[in-house]
């Protein structure tokens, strides 16, 4: 038996093969394009201005600011920082404060580019600034002002973080160690002060002052010699000035005190019958007093201070009946001291 091969019929109409072969082709093309990586997110650029690009709190914000995902771009500081950032198409831009003890922050709506905030973060603790929480508050300025964005045209909002004011009512005790002239030809004395300072306010306050001779003076007459010493007491209205970070202060004070002169005397040998002997005289003394210190630690301090004063008349000394010379008119002293301080 014999086949005979007929003619092959297409299972399909005439020009379904065309139409067949563009759905496949349009189904391809649509693949390869879904396939296609998207393109990266337009990173928003925050740029960072310093006169010192590679100081560490500069390389620590760069890196807490990175860790946001926003591009950052390092310029030198020249100029407003608002036209910086608008010629550096940039969203936020970060300034360096020229006491390096903070930075300034300043962002604008991507949209109109119009100013959202401006804010200085800055750390003034007595140890010095600490770097780490200055970058850790900038990124988070960044990141509530950025992340979600804000709505457009807010009102500006103007935010300063500073430290709180000293507190008053402080105290102080000074210890302190020093000459003290007297004048009217007599020798300095070597003092030893004592002083207790109260703050009322942050600038003003008073202080209680005493003094003792650790090793009188001398002064000389054709008799013989003698020791000269004063036994200080008195009260004073303090003011005080402190640096911006209270590490360096100044005091001035105005007083007056209570003085004992003490003088013991020497005759020369060979001019007896005259014998040695001690008295005290008694005057009042007003002063005036200044001072300059550095903070070691909160609680300590070292300084000196000065004085300059007169006593109401000047105190004579007399050997056997004579003038040997006098004390108190001028007074000048001069300290150097140790402060424990607290609050």
């Amino acid at each position: 038996m014999m086949w005979r091969r007929g003619p092959v019929r297409s299972p399909l109409p005439r020009g379904g093969w065309r139409a067949l072969l563009g759905v496949l082709t349009w189904a391809f093309a649509a693949t390869a394009w879904a396939a296609k990586p998207a393109p990266p997110a337009d990173h928003r650029r925050v740029l960072l201005l310093t006169d010192t690009p590679g100081d560490s709190l500069v390389e620590r914000i760069r890196a807490e600011v990175a860790s946001l995902g926003l591009e950052i771009v390092v310029r030198r500081a020249d100029g407003p920082i608002e036209a910086r950032a608008r010629a550096e198409h940039a969203v936020a831009a970060i300034r360096m404060l020229p006491t390096r003890n903070g930075v300034e922050v300043w962002t604008a709506d991507e949209t109109s580019g119009r100013p959202l905030l401006r804010q200085a973060v800055v750390d003034d603790t007595e140890g010095g600034p600490d770097r780490t929480l200055i970058a850790l508050q900038t990124a988070e300025v960044l990141r509530t002002s950025l992340f979600p964005r804000p709505p457009p045209e807010p009102a500006p909002a103007i935010v300063q973080i500073v430290p709180a004011p000293p507190r008053a009512n402080e105290a102080a005790v000074t210890a302190g160690i020093g000459p003290l002239y007297g004048g009217g030809g007599a020798g300095p004395s070597w003092q030893a002060w004592l002083s207790f300072q109260h703050l009322w306010t942050e600038h003003l306050g008073g202080a209680l002052d005493v003094s003792v001779p650790l090793h009188r003076g001398s002064m000389s007459g054709p008799e013989g010699t003698s020791d000269v010493g004063a036994v200080t007491a008195g009260v004073e209205v303090l003011a005080r000035f402190a640096s911006e970070r209270r590490r360096l202060f100044a005091d001035a004070g105005l007083g007056a005190a209570f003085v004992a002169l003490l003088t013991t005397g020497h005759p020369t040998t060979g001019t007896a019958p005259l014998d040695g002997g001690s008295s005290a005289a008694y005057t009042g003394l007003g002063y005036v007093r200044g001072a300059v210190g550095r903070k070691l630690a909160r609680w300590l301090a070292v300084g000196v201070s000065g004085v300059a004063g007169s006593t109401f008349a000047p105190v004579r000394v007399r050997f056997a009946g004579n003038d040997a010379g006098s004390w108190g008119v001028p007074l000048l002293g001069l300290a150097v001291f140790v402060q424990a301080d607290w609050r």
